[in-house]
């Protein structure tokens, strides 16, 4: 007995996504949209739509979990911008669902990649010592070095409280 092959009437709109310490910004991809569906629960999004004579549907398992509640959703025209409030705020999520599979209509939005800013001073090295020096502290030992850790410590100890 063969199975006759699943055909659907709908296609998966493309889906832009990034996320800040609180929120995950969903945008699905479709211009002319005048009326949608949209449903969202703590780990589950539904979408669905129908314009130009074309049928669209998404459906995302979320990686994690959300506020239904505080969604908010904006149609801008040529695209339609989600809102979700993290549950597990400055929780970074590796994905936006939970299928570890690459979907050819999903991607990172990578104009919210975070970057240093360009005017950003670098590490300083020295700052420690310099606070030292400026303060007057000589009772703050440096870190010690693995060839150090091995050697006797009594010399030290006498040194540092006195």
């Amino acid at each position: 007995m063969s199975c006759p092959d699943l055909v659907s009437d709908y296609i998966n709109p493309a889906t832009k996504w990034y996320q800040t310490d609180l929120h995950v910004v969903i945008n699905i991809q479709l211009m002319e949209v005048s009326d949608y569906y949209l449903q969202i629960e703590n780990d589950c999004l539904q979408f669905s739509t129908e314009t130009n004579g074309k049928k669209y549907y998404l459906i995302l398992y979320l990686y994690g979990a959300v506020v239904p509640e505080k969604t908010a959703h904006k149609n801008f025209g040529r695209e339609i911008r989600i809102y979700l409030v993290k549950a597990l705020k400055w929780f970074s999520w590796r994905r936006l669902i939970t299928s570890k599979e690459k979907h050819i209509y999903i991607s990172y939005d990578l104009d919210h990649i975070m970057r240093e800013p360009k005017n950003a001073t670098t590490f300083d090295i020295h700052r420690f010592q310099r606070y030292k020096k400026e303060n007057n502290i000589q009772y703050i030992m440096p870190a010690m070095s693995s060839s150090e850790d091995d050697s006797d410590d009594s010399d030290m100890d006498n040194d540092f409280y006195h």
